[in-house]
């Protein structure tokens, strides 16, 4: 008994330490246009961060990709911006749109730029 309580113990600071000793955080760019007053877009965790100072929360789901079998999607809407991220590439990236929704205004995102924290 002693053995089991011992390995679920040694199991659980693993996972502990992986989540939090291993955080990446991606640099993010904007393909041609650009949003007006945007300078940095980066995703920390399950949140994308703008200039350094609004974070949106995002939530994770799985769509379908065509030959790429279902891949992650990342999507949130708050402050003013909505962002919709999907990972349907051969290379590990995550593209999509941030939509400033008071200006009006949509640019194409791609994020790739891997950093550790």
């Amino acid at each position: 008994m002693l053995k089991l309580i011992t390995a679920s113990l040694f199991l659980f600071v693993l996972v502990v330490l992986q989540n939090n000793a291993f955080a990446l955080s991606l640099d993010c760019k904007f393909k041609e246009t650009t949003v007006t007053g945007v300078k940095s877009i980066e995703i920390k965790e399950e949140s994308l961060v703008i200039n350094k100072q609004l974070e949106i929360p995002m939530e994770k789901s799985k769509v379908k990709c065509g030959s790429f079998g279902r891949q992650t999607r990342f999507d949130g809407n708050a402050l003013g911006f909505q962002i919709v991220l999907k990972s349907c590439t051969s290379e590990a990236k995550l593209e999509g749109h941030l939509i400033d929704e008071i200006r009006e205004v949509a640019a194409e995102v791609l994020c790739d730029t891997k950093k550790e924290i």
